[in-house]
């Protein structure tokens, strides 16, 4: 059951990306610079996008909206400056 429950939710993925990917809407080439971004990958200059890059970064968005559900902005901050305080560095 757990092995389906993670197809369903890699195959939904997969067909969001894909929507993504195709769509035409106006607001469509923002939306994909903006996963990009978020995934770190490095895309050729002739490319705008890439089908593993958009997957990457739709899943650290994912991941940031989960984190906004938790925290709220000030403990993000606050975190920020307690792991620069341990790193010794200004983050």
């Amino acid at each position: 059951m757990a092995l389906f429950r993670r197809l369903l939710v890699v195959s939904y993925a997969t067909l969001f990306v894909w929507k993504i990917e195709r769509s035409e809407e106006k607001n469509a080439p923002a939306v994909r610079k903006f996963l990009v971004q978020l995934s770190g990958r490095l895309i050729e200059k002739n490319k705008e996008f890439t089908t593993p890059a958009l997957l990457s970064g739709l899943w650290v968005f994912m991941k940031m909206m989960n984190v906004l559900k938790i925290y709220d902005v000030e403990a993000l901050f606050a975190f920020k400056e307690q792991i620069g305080d341990m790193m010794g560095m200004e983050l």
